[in-house]
């Protein structure tokens, strides 16, 4: 699902958990689309994700490569969330066929949706951590994208 107006765009999508899901990374936090998780994929959150960058809507891609576009995405399973902040760039390809991945650094490759982000694996809510090693878990991604007004 998404929502648009000039200056925000809200895309809304779901993966599922695993109990493989540690989520402890300390500068990566990624959704897959793959069903499998090996206990290494330590910054994986969900996986059988409904969505990989390459495939989510294009007036969000655009707004995502915006100079000071900034990216908040909103996680949740039931009544456990967290949020992570951080921003887009002009420099994303947005085209890894399998994931999203969300960086605490600028590095930026096929997979990456958002850059300089204030949390990844290891910083999310130890309780949605918890709720996802469940596989019958839903977890909700909301991403909300927007750029500074002119």
């Amino acid at each position: 699902m998404s929502v648009c107006s000039p200056d925000s765009y809200t895309f809304i999508f779901t993966a599922h958990g695993h109990p493989n899901v540690r989520s402890t990374h300390r500068s990566t936090l990624e959704v897959t689309t793959e069903h499998f998780l090996s206990p290494r994929g330590d910054c994986i959150l969900g996986v059988g994700a409904s969505h990989s960058v390459r495939n989510v809507d294009s007036a969000l891609g655009w707004i995502l490569r915006q100079p000071g576009s900034r990216v908040v995405t909103h996680l949740s399973v039931g009544e456990v969330t967290d949020v992570v902040q951080g921003f887009g760039s002009p420099d994303l390809t947005l085209q890894a066929p399998i994931a999203l991945v969300w960086r605490t650094s600028t590095h930026i490759d096929d997979r990456t949706i958002a850059i300089r982000c204030d949390k990844a694996a290891g910083s999310i809510n130890r309780k949605l951590v918890q709720e996802l090693i469940n596989p019958s878990a839903l977890l909700q991604i909301t991403l909300v994208v927007s750029v500074p007004s002119t």
